[in-house]
Protein backbone atom coordinates (compact mmCIF):
# COMPACT_ATOMS: atom_id res chain seq x y z
CA UNK A 1 0.00 0.00 0.00
CA UNK A 2 2.75 2.52 0.54
CA UNK A 3 4.20 2.19 -2.66
CA UNK A 4 3.67 5.23 -4.72
CA UNK A 5 3.08 4.16 -7.73
CA UNK A 6 0.45 2.03 -7.20
CA UNK A 7 -0.60 5.18 -5.16
CA UNK A 8 -0.63 7.39 -8.12
CA UNK A 9 -2.23 5.17 -10.33
CA UNK A 10 -5.26 5.12 -7.78
CA UNK A 11 -5.07 8.82 -7.74
CA UNK A 12 -4.77 9.18 -11.42
CA UNK A 13 -7.89 7.09 -12.25
CA UNK A 14 -10.37 9.36 -9.77
CA UNK A 15 -9.23 12.55 -11.02
CA UNK A 16 -11.29 11.56 -13.82
CA UNK A 17 -14.74 13.06 -12.96
CA UNK A 18 -16.78 10.04 -14.93
CA UNK A 19 -14.29 7.28 -13.50
CA UNK A 20 -14.57 5.59 -9.33
CA UNK A 21 -11.38 3.65 -8.68
CA UNK A 22 -11.48 1.14 -5.35
CA UNK A 23 -8.84 -0.76 -4.24
CA UNK A 24 -8.87 -4.54 -3.64
CA UNK A 25 -6.03 -6.59 -2.33
CA UNK A 26 -5.30 -10.31 -1.57
CA UNK A 27 -6.52 -11.63 1.60
CA UNK A 28 -3.85 -13.13 4.25
CA UNK A 29 -3.61 -17.28 4.24
CA UNK A 30 -5.87 -17.87 6.85
CA UNK A 31 -8.61 -15.38 5.60
CA UNK A 32 -8.25 -17.24 2.19
CA UNK A 33 -9.86 -20.31 3.58
CA UNK A 34 -12.56 -18.46 5.14
CA UNK A 35 -13.29 -17.08 1.91
CA UNK A 36 -13.44 -20.21 0.38
CA UNK A 37 -15.39 -21.91 2.82
CA UNK A 38 -18.30 -19.76 3.23
CA UNK A 39 -18.05 -19.15 -0.87
CA UNK A 40 -17.50 -15.90 -0.22
CA UNK A 41 -16.25 -13.71 -3.26
CA UNK A 42 -13.59 -11.17 -2.97
CA UNK A 43 -15.10 -7.58 -2.80
CA UNK A 44 -13.30 -3.89 -2.98
CA UNK A 45 -12.17 -2.11 0.14
CA UNK A 46 -13.82 1.29 -0.65
CA UNK A 47 -17.83 0.18 -1.20
CA UNK A 48 -17.45 -3.99 -0.67
CA UNK A 49 -18.44 -4.49 -4.28
CA UNK A 50 -17.95 -7.77 -5.61
CA UNK A 51 -14.66 -7.04 -7.88
CA UNK A 52 -16.42 -8.71 -11.10
CA UNK A 53 -19.04 -6.19 -10.88
CA UNK A 54 -16.14 -3.68 -12.18
CA UNK A 55 -15.75 -2.62 -15.43
CA UNK A 56 -11.84 -2.69 -15.05
CA UNK A 57 -9.57 -5.14 -13.09
CA UNK A 58 -6.43 -3.75 -12.80
CA UNK A 59 -3.29 -5.19 -11.56
CA UNK A 60 -0.38 -3.16 -10.48
CA UNK A 61 2.86 -5.54 -10.27
CA UNK A 62 6.24 -4.65 -9.16
CA UNK A 63 7.90 -7.56 -8.88
CA UNK A 64 7.81 -11.08 -9.92
CA UNK A 65 6.94 -12.42 -6.72
CA UNK A 66 3.56 -11.36 -7.17
CA UNK A 67 2.28 -12.81 -9.92
CA UNK A 68 1.44 -16.30 -8.33
CA UNK A 69 -0.92 -14.20 -6.51
CA UNK A 70 -2.92 -12.86 -9.40
CA UNK A 71 -4.62 -16.47 -10.00
CA UNK A 72 -5.36 -17.04 -6.54
CA UNK A 73 -7.30 -12.92 -6.59
CA UNK A 74 -8.84 -13.82 -10.12
CA UNK A 75 -10.42 -17.18 -8.46
CA UNK A 76 -11.74 -15.56 -5.61
CA UNK A 77 -13.51 -13.12 -7.51
CA UNK A 78 -15.31 -15.52 -9.61
CA UNK A 79 -13.29 -14.23 -12.57
CA UNK A 80 -12.24 -16.93 -15.18
CA UNK A 81 -8.02 -16.83 -14.73
CA UNK A 82 -7.30 -17.15 -18.39
CA UNK A 83 -8.01 -14.49 -20.52
CA UNK A 84 -9.51 -16.75 -23.42
CA UNK A 85 -11.93 -17.92 -21.02
CA UNK A 86 -13.54 -14.53 -20.58
CA UNK A 87 -15.61 -13.76 -23.27
CA UNK A 88 -17.82 -11.27 -21.48
CA UNK A 89 -17.07 -7.58 -21.92
CA UNK A 90 -16.60 -7.08 -18.13
CA UNK A 91 -14.31 -6.97 -16.32
CA UNK A 92 -11.61 -6.59 -18.99
CA UNK A 93 -8.43 -7.79 -16.65
CA UNK A 94 -5.29 -6.10 -17.14
CA UNK A 95 -1.75 -5.01 -15.35
CA UNK A 96 1.12 -2.53 -15.23
CA UNK A 97 3.98 -1.79 -13.03
CA UNK A 98 7.62 -2.62 -13.34
CA UNK A 99 8.10 -6.10 -13.66
CA UNK A 100 5.13 -6.19 -16.66
CA UNK A 101 6.72 -3.33 -18.44
CA UNK A 102 10.08 -4.99 -18.68
CA UNK A 103 8.59 -8.65 -19.62
CA UNK A 104 5.18 -8.90 -20.16
CA UNK A 105 5.47 -12.51 -21.32
CA UNK A 106 4.61 -14.27 -18.46
CA UNK A 107 1.17 -13.51 -17.78
CA UNK A 108 0.19 -13.19 -21.54
CA UNK A 109 -2.42 -16.27 -20.97
CA UNK A 110 -3.78 -14.92 -18.14
CA UNK A 111 -3.95 -11.07 -19.16
CA UNK A 112 -6.35 -9.20 -21.57
CA UNK A 113 -4.28 -6.59 -21.93
CA UNK A 114 -1.24 -4.68 -20.60
CA UNK A 115 -0.33 -1.29 -19.85
CA UNK A 116 3.27 -0.79 -20.51
CA UNK A 117 5.53 2.39 -18.90
CA UNK A 118 4.85 4.92 -16.71
CA UNK A 119 0.71 5.83 -15.09
CA UNK A 120 1.35 9.51 -15.50
CA UNK A 121 1.53 9.06 -19.47
CA UNK A 122 -1.44 7.12 -20.23
CA UNK A 123 -3.95 7.03 -17.22
CA UNK A 124 -6.42 9.42 -18.67
CA UNK A 125 -5.72 8.35 -22.30
CA UNK A 126 -6.54 4.91 -21.71
CA UNK A 127 -9.31 5.62 -19.78
CA UNK A 128 -11.17 8.17 -22.43
CA UNK A 129 -10.40 4.84 -25.34
CA UNK A 130 -11.93 3.09 -23.20
CA UNK A 131 -15.43 4.73 -22.92
CA UNK A 132 -15.20 5.36 -26.11
CA UNK A 133 -14.73 1.75 -27.29
CA UNK A 134 -17.46 0.16 -25.08
CA UNK A 135 -19.67 2.71 -26.09
CA UNK A 136 -20.02 0.98 -29.59
CA UNK A 137 -18.70 -2.37 -29.15
CA UNK A 138 -21.09 -5.42 -28.81
CA UNK A 139 -17.65 -8.15 -27.61
CA UNK A 140 -14.58 -8.27 -25.88
CA UNK A 141 -12.70 -8.45 -29.39
CA UNK A 142 -13.60 -5.28 -30.65
CA UNK A 143 -12.96 -3.51 -27.60
CA UNK A 144 -9.54 -4.69 -27.38
CA UNK A 145 -8.98 -4.07 -30.85
CA UNK A 146 -9.99 -0.40 -30.19
CA UNK A 147 -7.55 -0.48 -27.04
CA UNK A 148 -4.83 -1.52 -29.56
CA UNK A 149 -4.94 1.56 -31.03
CA UNK A 150 -2.98 2.90 -27.81
CA UNK A 151 0.55 2.67 -28.82
CA UNK A 152 1.42 2.14 -24.91
CA UNK A 153 -1.17 -0.96 -25.16
CA UNK A 154 -0.02 -4.62 -25.31
CA UNK A 155 -3.10 -6.95 -26.24
CA UNK A 156 -0.98 -10.62 -26.25
CA UNK A 157 -4.03 -12.27 -27.44
CA UNK A 158 -3.03 -10.72 -31.37
CA UNK A 159 0.13 -12.08 -31.70
CA UNK A 160 1.61 -15.90 -32.21
CA UNK A 161 4.66 -17.49 -30.49
CA UNK A 162 6.77 -20.30 -32.32
CA UNK A 163 9.10 -22.12 -30.24
CA UNK A 164 12.19 -23.91 -31.39
CA UNK A 165 13.20 -25.52 -27.37
CA UNK A 166 13.58 -22.43 -24.99
CA UNK A 167 14.11 -20.14 -27.98
CA UNK A 168 11.45 -18.29 -29.64
CA UNK A 169 11.55 -18.89 -33.54
CA UNK A 170 9.22 -16.74 -34.82
CA UNK A 171 6.54 -14.20 -34.12
CA UNK A 172 3.10 -13.92 -36.04
CA UNK A 173 0.63 -10.88 -35.50
CA UNK A 174 -3.07 -10.44 -36.08
CA UNK A 175 -3.73 -8.14 -38.93
CA UNK A 176 -3.30 -4.45 -38.43
CA UNK A 177 -1.98 -5.09 -34.77
CA UNK A 178 1.26 -2.70 -33.66
CA UNK A 179 5.22 -4.47 -34.53
CA UNK A 180 6.03 -2.85 -31.12
CA UNK A 181 4.62 -1.23 -27.80
CA UNK A 182 5.80 2.10 -27.35
CA UNK A 183 6.03 2.21 -23.03
CA UNK A 184 4.62 5.58 -22.34
CA UNK A 185 7.16 7.75 -20.48
CA UNK A 186 6.95 11.91 -20.12
CA UNK A 187 9.58 13.54 -20.43
CA UNK A 188 7.95 16.21 -18.34
CA UNK A 189 7.30 15.29 -15.00
CA UNK A 190 6.43 19.07 -13.46
CA UNK A 191 3.41 18.91 -15.08
CA UNK A 192 2.00 16.35 -12.78
CA UNK A 193 2.02 16.25 -8.90
CA UNK A 194 4.57 14.99 -6.98
CA UNK A 195 4.00 11.13 -6.20
CA UNK A 196 3.82 11.09 -2.38
CA UNK A 197 2.17 9.07 0.21
CA UNK A 198 -1.52 10.89 0.48
CA UNK A 199 -2.51 7.26 1.76
CA UNK A 200 -1.39 6.00 5.04
CA UNK A 201 -2.38 3.02 7.31
CA UNK A 202 -0.84 2.06 10.78
CA UNK A 203 -0.39 -1.83 9.04
CA UNK A 204 2.26 -0.65 6.55
CA UNK A 205 5.86 -1.28 5.85
CA UNK A 206 6.44 3.07 5.85
CA UNK A 207 3.21 3.46 8.76
CA UNK A 208 5.48 6.38 10.06
CA UNK A 209 7.14 7.95 6.76
CA UNK A 210 5.86 10.48 4.20
CA UNK A 211 7.46 9.10 1.44
CA UNK A 212 8.22 11.70 -1.55
CA UNK A 213 9.20 10.61 -5.72
CA UNK A 214 12.25 13.68 -6.14
CA UNK A 215 13.57 12.05 -9.53
CA UNK A 216 13.40 9.28 -11.49
CA UNK A 217 16.08 7.08 -13.68
CA UNK A 218 19.76 7.09 -12.73
CA UNK A 219 22.51 8.11 -15.24
CA UNK A 220 25.14 5.76 -13.97
CA UNK A 221 24.28 2.92 -16.21
CA UNK A 222 25.34 -0.14 -13.93
CA UNK A 223 24.69 -3.18 -16.54
CA UNK A 224 23.10 -5.38 -14.24
CA UNK A 225 19.88 -2.98 -12.82
CA UNK A 226 16.62 -3.21 -14.66
CA UNK A 227 15.05 0.20 -13.17
CA UNK A 228 18.38 2.17 -13.97
CA UNK A 229 17.38 1.28 -18.08
CA UNK A 230 13.62 1.01 -17.72
CA UNK A 231 13.01 5.07 -16.20
CA UNK A 232 16.02 6.94 -18.62
CA UNK A 233 16.22 9.40 -19.40
CA UNK A 234 17.08 10.55 -15.33
CA UNK A 235 14.75 13.77 -14.50
CA UNK A 236 14.97 15.48 -11.73
CA UNK A 237 12.21 16.93 -10.01
CA UNK A 238 11.70 20.88 -9.78
CA UNK A 239 13.16 22.04 -6.17
CA UNK A 240 10.11 23.71 -5.18
CA UNK A 241 7.39 21.22 -5.59
CA UNK A 242 9.71 18.69 -3.78
CA UNK A 243 10.28 21.48 -0.79
CA UNK A 244 6.16 21.93 -0.79
CA UNK A 245 5.99 18.03 -0.50
CA UNK A 246 8.49 18.03 2.24
CA UNK A 247 6.19 20.49 4.23
CA UNK A 248 3.67 18.07 3.86
CA UNK A 249 4.90 15.46 4.57
CA UNK A 250 6.36 17.42 8.14
CA UNK A 251 3.31 18.51 9.09
CA UNK A 252 1.57 15.06 8.35
CA UNK A 253 4.30 12.48 9.94
CA UNK A 254 7.19 14.47 11.22
CA UNK A 255 9.30 11.88 9.21
CA UNK A 256 9.97 12.03 5.37
CA UNK A 257 11.24 9.47 2.61
CA UNK A 258 12.69 10.59 -0.55
CA UNK A 259 12.92 8.09 -2.84
CA UNK A 260 13.90 7.67 -6.50
CA UNK A 261 16.08 4.97 -8.54
CA UNK A 262 19.46 7.47 -7.73
CA UNK A 263 18.22 9.75 -4.90
CA UNK A 264 21.43 11.11 -3.61
CA UNK A 265 22.11 11.78 -7.51
CA UNK A 266 19.18 14.78 -7.25
CA UNK A 267 20.95 17.80 -7.69
CA UNK A 268 19.00 19.90 -5.03
CA UNK A 269 19.48 16.61 -2.55
CA UNK A 270 21.65 18.52 0.51
CA UNK A 271 18.62 21.58 0.08
CA UNK A 272 15.72 19.14 0.61
CA UNK A 273 17.61 16.76 3.57
CA UNK A 274 18.24 20.55 5.05
CA UNK A 275 14.73 22.02 4.81
CA UNK A 276 13.62 18.61 6.51
CA UNK A 277 16.14 19.16 9.21
CA UNK A 278 14.95 22.67 9.81
CA UNK A 279 11.44 21.43 10.35
CA UNK A 280 12.95 19.72 13.32
CA UNK A 281 11.87 16.52 11.31
CA UNK A 282 13.62 13.29 10.53
CA UNK A 283 14.68 12.81 6.88
CA UNK A 284 15.66 9.31 5.01
CA UNK A 285 16.67 8.21 1.95
CA UNK A 286 16.08 4.99 -0.75
CA UNK A 287 19.58 4.93 -1.65
CA UNK A 288 22.80 6.10 -1.38
CA UNK A 289 25.80 6.15 -3.73
CA UNK A 290 29.05 5.76 -2.13
CA UNK A 291 30.85 8.32 -4.88
CA UNK A 292 28.51 10.98 -3.93
CA UNK A 293 29.20 11.36 0.08
CA UNK A 294 31.01 13.99 1.29
CA UNK A 295 31.46 15.52 5.36
CA UNK A 296 28.44 17.77 4.68
CA UNK A 297 26.25 15.37 3.06
CA UNK A 298 26.46 12.81 6.21
CA UNK A 299 26.48 15.24 8.49
CA UNK A 300 22.70 16.16 7.20
CA UNK A 301 21.88 12.62 7.49
CA UNK A 302 23.49 12.15 10.94
CA UNK A 303 21.09 15.49 11.65
CA UNK A 304 18.14 13.96 10.12
CA UNK A 305 18.24 11.01 12.06
CA UNK A 306 19.84 8.29 9.71
CA UNK A 307 20.56 5.05 12.26
CA UNK A 308 21.58 3.05 9.31
CA UNK A 309 23.69 3.68 6.74
CA UNK A 310 22.97 1.49 3.60
CA UNK A 311 25.24 1.10 0.75
CA UNK A 312 25.69 -1.28 -2.61
CA UNK A 313 29.26 -1.93 -3.56
CA UNK A 314 27.77 -4.63 -5.49
CA UNK A 315 30.91 -6.68 -5.92
CA UNK A 316 34.23 -6.94 -4.13
CA UNK A 317 36.81 -6.45 -6.89
CA UNK A 318 37.57 -3.72 -8.60
CA UNK A 319 37.38 -5.80 -11.93
CA UNK A 320 34.16 -6.76 -11.02
CA UNK A 321 32.99 -3.35 -10.52
CA UNK A 322 34.00 -2.45 -13.71
CA UNK A 323 32.11 -5.61 -15.52
CA UNK A 324 28.90 -3.96 -13.85
CA UNK A 325 29.90 -0.11 -14.66
CA UNK A 326 30.19 0.66 -10.99
CA UNK A 327 33.81 2.15 -11.35
CA UNK A 328 34.34 2.35 -7.66
CA UNK A 329 38.19 1.70 -5.98
CA UNK A 330 38.67 0.05 -3.19
CA UNK A 331 40.25 3.52 -1.62
CA UNK A 332 37.13 5.14 -2.97
CA UNK A 333 34.92 2.70 -0.85
CA UNK A 334 37.19 3.06 2.34
CA UNK A 335 36.95 6.71 2.25
CA UNK A 336 33.65 7.17 2.40
CA UNK A 337 33.52 4.31 5.36
CA UNK A 338 35.72 6.28 7.27
CA UNK A 339 33.67 9.50 6.98
CA UNK A 340 30.75 7.36 7.83
CA UNK A 341 32.80 6.42 11.18
CA UNK A 342 34.00 9.78 11.54
CA UNK A 343 30.82 10.90 12.04
CA UNK A 344 29.16 8.56 14.31
CA UNK A 345 27.46 6.06 12.24
CA UNK A 346 27.90 2.86 13.70
CA UNK A 347 25.59 0.45 11.82
CA UNK A 348 25.98 0.07 8.33
CA UNK A 349 24.88 -2.39 5.72
CA UNK A 350 26.00 -3.12 2.37
CA UNK A 351 24.39 -4.61 -0.52
CA UNK A 352 26.73 -7.34 -3.13
CA UNK A 353 26.07 -9.50 -5.80
CA UNK A 354 27.34 -13.28 -7.07
CA UNK A 355 26.92 -14.66 -9.78
CA UNK A 356 28.06 -11.59 -12.21
CA UNK A 357 29.12 -12.35 -15.69
CA UNK A 358 32.72 -13.21 -15.51
CA UNK A 359 32.48 -13.86 -11.67
CA UNK A 360 35.30 -16.15 -10.67
CA UNK A 361 35.74 -17.78 -6.74
CA UNK A 362 38.30 -15.04 -6.49
CA UNK A 363 36.12 -12.45 -6.93
CA UNK A 364 33.66 -13.82 -3.93
CA UNK A 365 36.55 -14.32 -1.98
CA UNK A 366 37.03 -10.46 -2.57
CA UNK A 367 33.85 -9.70 -0.87
CA UNK A 368 34.60 -10.88 2.05
CA UNK A 369 38.22 -9.32 1.89
CA UNK A 370 36.53 -6.16 1.22
CA UNK A 371 33.83 -6.24 3.86
CA UNK A 372 37.07 -7.42 6.70
CA UNK A 373 38.90 -3.97 5.50
CA UNK A 374 35.87 -2.05 6.10
CA UNK A 375 35.21 -3.79 9.27
CA UNK A 376 38.55 -3.00 10.13
CA UNK A 377 37.95 0.83 8.88
CA UNK A 378 35.11 1.38 11.23
CA UNK A 379 37.30 0.25 14.05
CA UNK A 380 33.51 0.02 15.77
CA UNK A 381 30.12 -1.14 14.99
CA UNK A 382 27.82 -3.76 13.23
CA UNK A 383 28.08 -4.53 9.53
CA UNK A 384 24.75 -6.26 7.72
CA UNK A 385 26.13 -7.90 4.58
CA UNK A 386 23.68 -8.66 2.21
CA UNK A 387 24.39 -11.19 -0.61
CA UNK A 388 22.33 -12.10 -3.60
CA UNK A 389 22.22 -13.75 -6.27
CA UNK A 390 22.71 -11.95 -9.81
CA UNK A 391 19.44 -12.79 -11.67
CA UNK A 392 19.87 -11.38 -15.39
CA UNK A 393 16.98 -8.61 -16.03
CA UNK A 394 15.21 -7.83 -19.36
CA UNK A 395 15.86 -4.43 -20.54
CA UNK A 396 19.68 -4.38 -19.50
CA UNK A 397 22.71 -5.31 -21.15
CA UNK A 398 23.61 -8.47 -19.40
CA UNK A 399 19.67 -9.74 -20.46
CA UNK A 400 21.30 -12.03 -23.14
CA UNK A 401 23.55 -13.72 -20.13
CA UNK A 402 22.64 -16.99 -18.31
CA UNK A 403 21.96 -17.01 -14.58
CA UNK A 404 24.65 -19.12 -12.36
CA UNK A 405 24.44 -22.67 -11.28
CA UNK A 406 22.84 -22.86 -8.15
CA UNK A 407 25.36 -25.01 -7.04
CA UNK A 408 28.56 -22.48 -7.85
CA UNK A 409 26.19 -19.42 -6.44
CA UNK A 410 26.06 -21.92 -3.06
CA UNK A 411 30.01 -22.56 -3.09
CA UNK A 412 30.75 -18.64 -3.47
CA UNK A 413 28.46 -18.24 -0.75
CA UNK A 414 30.55 -20.60 1.39
CA UNK A 415 33.09 -18.54 0.98
CA UNK A 416 31.85 -15.20 1.84
CA UNK A 417 30.66 -16.38 4.81
CA UNK A 418 33.37 -18.53 5.82
CA UNK A 419 35.56 -15.32 5.06
CA UNK A 420 34.28 -12.93 7.44
CA UNK A 421 33.43 -15.94 10.34
CA UNK A 422 35.52 -14.46 12.69
CA UNK A 423 34.86 -10.94 12.36
CA UNK A 424 32.51 -9.96 15.31
CA UNK A 425 29.87 -7.66 14.64
CA UNK A 426 29.21 -8.93 11.06
CA UNK A 427 25.97 -10.61 9.95
CA UNK A 428 25.55 -12.51 6.60
CA UNK A 429 21.83 -12.32 4.66
CA UNK A 430 21.59 -14.04 1.41
CA UNK A 431 18.09 -14.87 -0.71
CA UNK A 432 18.03 -18.69 -1.57
CA UNK A 433 19.69 -19.79 -4.84
CA UNK A 434 16.96 -21.99 -5.19
CA UNK A 435 14.72 -18.96 -4.98
CA UNK A 436 16.76 -16.71 -7.02
CA UNK A 437 16.53 -19.51 -9.43
CA UNK A 438 12.50 -18.92 -10.22
CA UNK A 439 13.20 -15.77 -10.28
CA UNK A 440 15.69 -15.73 -13.05
CA UNK A 441 13.06 -17.66 -15.07
CA UNK A 442 10.15 -15.97 -14.19
CA UNK A 443 12.16 -12.55 -15.43
CA UNK A 444 12.78 -13.90 -18.77
CA UNK A 445 10.15 -16.45 -19.67
CA UNK A 446 7.82 -16.51 -22.28
CA UNK A 447 3.91 -16.82 -22.22
CA UNK A 448 4.42 -20.68 -21.63
CA UNK A 449 5.46 -20.09 -18.03
CA UNK A 450 1.95 -19.08 -17.35
CA UNK A 451 0.86 -22.28 -16.82
CA UNK A 452 3.25 -23.14 -14.51
CA UNK A 453 2.35 -19.46 -12.73
CA UNK A 454 -1.57 -20.94 -12.33
CA UNK A 455 -0.34 -24.27 -10.91
CA UNK A 456 2.40 -22.69 -8.67
CA UNK A 457 -0.16 -20.02 -7.09
CA UNK A 458 -2.06 -23.97 -6.10
CA UNK A 459 1.25 -25.67 -5.34
CA UNK A 460 4.00 -23.55 -4.83
CA UNK A 461 6.88 -23.35 -7.08
CA UNK A 462 9.22 -26.32 -5.84
CA UNK A 463 6.07 -28.78 -7.42
CA UNK A 464 4.76 -26.58 -10.03
CA UNK A 465 8.79 -26.62 -11.49
CA UNK A 466 9.45 -30.70 -10.72
CA UNK A 467 10.47 -31.76 -14.00
CA UNK A 468 9.93 -29.31 -16.18
CA UNK A 469 13.36 -28.98 -18.05
CA UNK A 470 12.64 -26.73 -20.32
CA UNK A 471 12.51 -24.00 -17.37
CA UNK A 472 16.89 -25.09 -16.78
CA UNK A 473 17.01 -24.74 -20.19
CA UNK A 474 15.72 -21.29 -20.24
CA UNK A 475 17.10 -20.11 -17.15
CA UNK A 476 20.88 -21.28 -18.03
CA UNK A 477 20.80 -20.29 -22.02
CA UNK A 478 22.73 -17.77 -23.05
CA UNK A 479 21.04 -15.62 -26.16
CA UNK A 480 23.14 -14.21 -28.32
CA UNK A 481 22.58 -11.02 -30.38
CA UNK A 482 20.05 -12.27 -33.15
CA UNK A 483 17.73 -13.68 -30.70
CA UNK A 484 14.16 -12.89 -30.51
CA UNK A 485 13.86 -12.06 -26.79
CA UNK A 486 9.79 -12.62 -25.48
CA UNK A 487 10.32 -8.84 -24.55
CA UNK A 488 11.16 -7.65 -28.02
CA UNK A 489 8.25 -6.29 -28.97
CA UNK A 490 8.58 -3.68 -26.16
CA UNK A 491 10.38 -0.27 -26.90
CA UNK A 492 11.81 2.09 -24.10
CA UNK A 493 13.95 3.52 -26.37
CA UNK A 494 16.65 1.90 -25.61
CA UNK A 495 18.63 0.48 -28.42
CA UNK A 496 18.80 -3.14 -28.09
CA UNK A 497 21.97 -3.09 -30.24
CA UNK A 498 23.33 -0.37 -27.41
CA UNK A 499 22.14 -2.73 -25.19
CA UNK A 500 24.61 -5.82 -26.69
CA UNK A 501 27.67 -3.23 -27.31
CA UNK A 502 27.48 -2.74 -23.57
CA UNK A 503 26.89 -6.16 -22.47
CA UNK A 504 30.31 -7.05 -24.82
CA UNK A 505 32.23 -4.18 -23.29
CA UNK A 506 31.25 -4.86 -19.48
CA UNK A 507 32.79 -8.65 -20.04
CA UNK A 508 35.87 -6.79 -21.03
CA UNK A 509 35.98 -4.74 -17.76
CA UNK A 510 35.49 -1.40 -19.99
CA UNK A 511 33.87 1.45 -18.18
CA UNK A 512 30.90 3.85 -19.52
CA UNK A 513 30.41 6.90 -18.47
CA UNK A 514 27.49 8.50 -17.17
CA UNK A 515 24.61 10.11 -19.31
CA UNK A 516 24.89 13.91 -19.72
CA UNK A 517 21.41 14.16 -20.20
CA UNK A 518 20.14 16.07 -23.53
CA UNK A 519 23.67 16.09 -24.81
CA UNK A 520 24.59 12.42 -25.36
CA UNK A 521 22.65 10.33 -27.67
CA UNK A 522 24.57 6.71 -27.01
CA UNK A 523 21.02 4.64 -26.08
CA UNK A 524 18.54 6.01 -28.15
CA UNK A 525 15.97 7.72 -25.08
CA UNK A 526 17.26 11.45 -25.87
CA UNK A 527 16.43 12.30 -29.24
CA UNK A 528 18.47 15.68 -30.03
CA UNK A 529 16.24 19.12 -28.91
CA UNK A 530 14.23 16.72 -26.10
CA UNK A 531 15.85 19.22 -23.28
CA UNK A 532 16.61 22.35 -23.31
Amino acid sequence: MSNLGFQMVYHLFNQVDWCVCERAFLPAKDEIEEFIRTSTELFSYESQTPLKEFDIIAFSIPFEEDYTNIPVILALSRIPVLSGDRADLSPLVLSGGVAVSLNPEPLALLMDLFLIGEGEGMAQGFLEEFRRTRERASSKGEVLRGLDALEWAYLPGFYRYEYEGAVIKGVERERGAKRSVKAAKRFDLDCFPVPESFIRTPDTEFRDTFLIEVERGCPMGCRFCAAGFLYLPPRWREYGAVKASVKRGMESTGKVGLVGTAVSEYPRIKDALAYGIESEGAMTLSSLRLDRLDDEFIGLLKQGGYKTVTLAPEAGTERMRAVVNKGMTDVDILDSIRLISEAGFSKIKLYFLIGLPSETDEDALGIADLVKRIKATMKRGEITLSVNPFIPKPCTPFQWHGFERPETIDRRLDIIKKGVSKEHGVTVKALSSREAFIQAYISRADRRAGGLIIDASKRGWKRAAAGADFIEDSVYAKRDSGSILPWDIIDHGIRKSYLWKEYRKGLKGGLTPACDVGRCFRCGVCAPGLFH
